[in-house]
């Protein structure tokens, strides 16, 4: 089945606060995606985008019926909507589901508040915040860079691994119902906190969640997007409440073999 995934960023939107967690969000997703324990994604399989412009966004959801989507998007949010560039104009977030029949779709942004508003968190999120800075992410994810998947060097028991995940990922694919799967970071009225040199503390910690698990499983197995929601919203500060609909539904999130 073919796969796709639509990494959108708008971290400096004109006339709102700054969020660099936001860029560094869609870095590590795609270091997570590239990985063996993330499905082993094609740098093809990606599009990252960067404050597009509305119509652009339409045309890349545009996507095969017999296919998977995943779609994430950091930045400002809005009573329901997103803002995906300067011109201020709101995206539904109803609109970010793609065209194909499995799809997962991750908005970590505010929801119902215009400006992101500080708050003490609880001790509890605090260290683990703490620990979610960008090299440590990369480093426990085993994500691989760019850089380090075309290195000519990648040994021959490397690819094979990378092919094992990649097949192994999509078998579990196979598996699921059809159906779309949305992730919210908070409810509505709450705003989504982050980090600006670790991201998005929803996006971290589902995340974390799949190191989590890849560390305390032995032997071959799939993490759910259920199961990586359920640590995230364990672990979250009390004002920030994530949402995931349909209960009943879940994807691939992270795969051993």
């Amino acid at each position: 089945m073919k796969r796709k995934a639509i990494l959108i960023e708008a971290s400096n939107v004109r006339g709102q606060d700054e969020i660099p967690g936001a860029e560094v969000d869609i870095e590590n997703w795609a270091n997570f995606l590239t990985s063996d324990l993330g499905g082993a994604w094609d740098d093809s399989d990606i599009v990252p985008l960067h404050k597009p412009a509305a119509a652009r966004l339409i045309i890349e959801l545009g996507v095969p019926k017999n296919s998977y989507c995943f779609v994430a998007f950091s930045g400002h949010g809005h009573n329901g909507s997103v803002l995906l560039n300067d011109s201020y104009d709101p995206f539904p977030i109803a609109l970010l589901t793609p065209d194909s029949d499995r799809a997962t779709v991750i908005v970590d942004a505010c929801r119902g508040v215009e400006k992101i508003n500080a708050y003490i968190i609880n001790t509890k999120a605090a260290m683990l915040n703490a620990s979610l800075n960008e090299a440590v992410l990369t480093k426990a994810l085993g994500g691989r860079t760019t850089v380090f998947a075309r290195d000519a060097s990648l040994s021959y028991a490397r690819i094979m691994s990378t092919i094992e995940h990649r097949a192994r990922w999509d078998q579990a694919l196979l598996l699921t119902q059809k159906g779309k799967v949305e992730m919210l970071a908070c409810a509505q009225g709450q705003d989504s906190q982050e980090d600006p040199q670790a991201g998005g503390y929803y996006t971290s910690l589902l995340l974390q969640s799949a190191k989590i698990w890849n560390i305390n499983t032995a032997g071959a197995g799939i993490h759910s997007t259920r199961h990586a929601h359920d640590y995230a919203a364990s672990n979250l500060p009390p004002q920030q409440t994530p949402e995931y609909s349909p209960s009943w539904l879940a994807f691939p999130f992270a795969v051993k073999t």
